[in-house]
């Protein structure tokens, strides 16, 4: 999954081991090649607009991805016309803030070449490690004006993943993972992190660098931890659109009796209740905790730092019952027969909804329908593992990741935190 092990507006980040996260990050198990799902009936998928861009599932610029979203964002130097639009931009909502990769092509075929303008603190270059479950992302920090779709935010703090070859990546950095700094080894042109909180620290990297976040780098020096204000942090865009920002809508479509397709096209709209296409419209309403998270119980266990992640490629739970090792690359469930699973969420103001889900035998799958034809499937799992190194009190336990599968055939509303909407204030997840 693509969730990323940052704190946002919370006093501690949780996120899985080989998967999502808690409060902040995500990894991505790819394959040779997934099954059914359902949503709520009467879903429908917004037409293009101002608010609306075409969100896509499709094997990625490597040809590799396994339910993976996508969008296309335009990034430009401040002020000026000097523009770039790059397609295959991750859509994430378990981490916050646009980061693009050093070495993406742009819809024209040119390499990426903005001037982007770098941020300093006291003369040195600010560079971010972001720790994301499946590994981290190293580069500088700059500011962007951003457009999508007919949406625009001026002087964002973005991240230029691999932008300067001239910081070394410290050591704290490189300790907490493998490096994706490269479109390959990332597996997208960048990452658009559209999750609950504005910022990806927040206010525990305003007053502490001990976090391993944010690094200031003298010219020719060592990078060391450094604290950064809220408003040089990476940050989620929306939050800065000057209207239909105080959510975002996730929309992809049912795959049909047999769950499985060669892509999926959808949208991510921007704003509830703003406009006529995003009114709320969902049957459960779930408001989060101070760390972006729902409780879910599943198998008999109360999991506190539950989270729908459209980062993550997979339902990502405990289950030591299902055969998890079917596949070369570990993790993926491999259940004899197709289950038919169930789990009970409940909100911060103890409002619960049952979610039935399908587990299908990810090694069969992939064999009958290989990658890149087939990138769309709505019942694959993975075993997230032990989680001990995240929860609280070294639980090995507390945490279910919701990741793609189950948005196919729902329409996900994501409420900011602290945004008025329609359904109330966020933070909440409705669908």
């Amino acid at each position: 999954m693509r969730k990323t092990l940052l704190v946002g507006l919370v006093l501690t980040a949780l996120a899985l081991a080989g998967c999502g996260g808690g409060g902040g990050g995500s990894s991505v198990l790819t394959s040779s090649g997934g099954s059914s799902g359902s949503g709520s009936g009467g879903q429908t998928i917004a037409s293009p607009a101002a608010n609306v861009v075409t969100m896509t599932v499709d094997s990625g610029p490597n040809g590799t991805a396994v339910d993976i979203p996508y969008i296309s964002v335009t990034l430009c130097v401040p002020g000026t016309a000097q523009c770039q639009t790059f397609n295959h931009i991750e859509v994430d909502t378990g981490s916050y803030g646009l980061r693009i990769v050093a070495g993406a092509t742009d819809t024209s075929g040119n390499p990426f070449s903005l001037a982007l303008p770098q941020e300093t603190i006291n003369g040195a270059t600010v560079a971010e490690c972001t720790q994301f479950v499946d590994g981290y992302s190293w580069g500088p920090m700059a500011t962007a004006d951003i457009d999508i779709s007919g949406e625009s935010a001026q002087g964002v703090p973005v991240q230029v993943i691999g932008g300067d070859p001239n910081l070394a990546v410290p050591s704290a950095c490189a300790s907490t993972g493998s490096a994706e700094d490269t479109v390959s080894t990332f597996g997208a042109n960048g990452i658009l992190g559209v999750g609950v909180f504005p910022q990806d620290c927040g206010q525990s990297c305003v007053t502490s660098a001990s976090y391993g976040y944010y690094y200031a780098c003298p010219s020719g020096g060592a990078c060391q931890g450094t604290t950064l204000p809220l408003a040089e942090q990476a940050s989620n865009p929306v939050f800065d659109f000057p209207s239909d920002n105080n959510g975002v809508i996730v929309e992809l479509p049912p795959l049909g009796s047999s769950g499985i397709a060669t892509t999926a096209s959808g949208a991510l709209v921007f704003g509830i209740g703003t406009e006529g296409n995003n009114s709320l419209n969902a049957q459960t309403v779930l408001p989060a905790n101070s760390s972006g998270d729902i409780t879910t119980e599943y198998n008999g266990q109360s999991l506190p730092y539950s989270f729908f992640d459209t980062g993550s490629n997979a339902y990502y739970f405990v289950d030591s019952s299902i055969p998890d090792s079917c596949v070369s690359q570990a993790n993926w469930f491999c259940p004899s027969t197709t289950l038919q699973l169930t789990a009970l969420n409940t909100a911060q103001n103890g409002t619960q909804s049952t979610v039935a889900f399908s587990i299908a035998n990810a090694g069969t799958l992939f064999q009958q329908y290989p990658l890149p034809q087939y990138s769309a499937f709505a019942n694959i799992g993975a075993n997230s593992g032990n989680q001990s190194s995240f929860c609280p009190n070294q639980q090995t336990n507390c945490s279910f990741d919701f990741g793609l599968p189950f948005f196919f055939g729902r329409n996900v509303y994501v409420a900011f935190y602290g945004a008025l909407t329609s359904g109330g204030t966020g933070p909440y997840f409705a669908y």
